[in-house]
This record gives C-alpha cells, structure tokens and sequence, in this order.
C-alpha cells in the first residue's frame, strides 16, 4: 500500500527590515541543508544591508558656512582703517561689529547660509549705505565694497 504525501502545511514569511517580503513554501521532511541554504542567504542579505546603513551614517555632511569680507573706502577711492563695520542677522536681529584692518579689510566668518545680513560701515559719524546679502546668493565667500562719502560741509 502506498504511503499518503503530506501536502505542505506551512508558509514562511520573512519581513526584511526595507519592507520586502519574501514568501516560500517549506515541504515537510525536505532535506535541511535546502533550508539552511536559504538561512544563510538571508543572512548575507541582511548583513550586507545593514553594512550599508551603516555605511551611510558614517558619512556626515560637512557643515557649510558663509563669510562675508571686503573694504572700506571713502570718497576718494583710500581705505580707511579703522571704521566700524556692522554686520545684522536679519533672522534673528543679531548684531556683531568689528574695526577695520591695515588696508580697510573686515571679514565675518562662520555665518548661517539660511539666514540674510546687512551689512555697513561708520567712520566719523558717516555711514555707507546698507548692503544686504541674501540667501537667494548661493556664493559662500562674498565680497562687500563698502564706500564711505567724504563729510559734507
């Protein structure tokens, strides 16, 4: 007499950690290294996705930052040194002031690309005119030529 088959009784569902699912019928009494076969490949799937995770998170994104510099010059196209030189985080209202340097230089580092400035110079009481430096200016490095009018008498 002949021995009934079992017919397969179950199904394996593995969820990977992406969201795909993979579905295989496991007959009873298959040999086990078929199905070792399959736990080892789903441990090297797993392993090399979550190699790359990590990969991707090693990976850091440098932080990128803007800076503002240039000259102060009066009337006569002379630098002046010494003039106080403002810069305003038009985001956040902020104000930092610094002098002007041997040849008129100043330079702000390290600001915020996502926020817009104003910038201006004072010398003797006179002002420049205001400068604004705008987000929609994808530049990191910018250079503001601030020019000083000579007194009015």
């Amino acid at each position: 007499m002949r021995k009934k088959r079992r017919p397969i009784s179950s199904r394996t569902a593995v969820t990977l950690s992406l969201g795909a699912i993979c579905t295989s019928r496991v007959a009873l009494g298959a040999p086990s290294r078929h199905r070792q076969a399959r736990w080892l490949a789903l441990a090297i799937v797993v392993c090399v996705l979550l190699s790359s995770a990590a990969g991707g998170v090693a990976k850091q994104k440098k932080k990128i930052s803007r800076t503002v510099s240039g000259v102060v010059l009066d009337g006569t196209e002379n630098p002046i040194v010494g003039a106080s030189v403002e810069l305003t985080d038009v985001t956040s209202g902020k104000k930092v002031a610094i002098y002007s340097t041997d040849g008129g230089h100043y330079q702000f580092s390290d600001l915020d690309p996502l926020h817009d400035y104003e910038v201006k110079a004072l010398n003797q009481n006179i002002s420049s005119g205001v400068h604004k430096v705008s987000t929609l200016d994808d530049r990191n490095n910018i250079v503001v030529i601030l020019r000083i009018p000579p007194p009015k008498e």
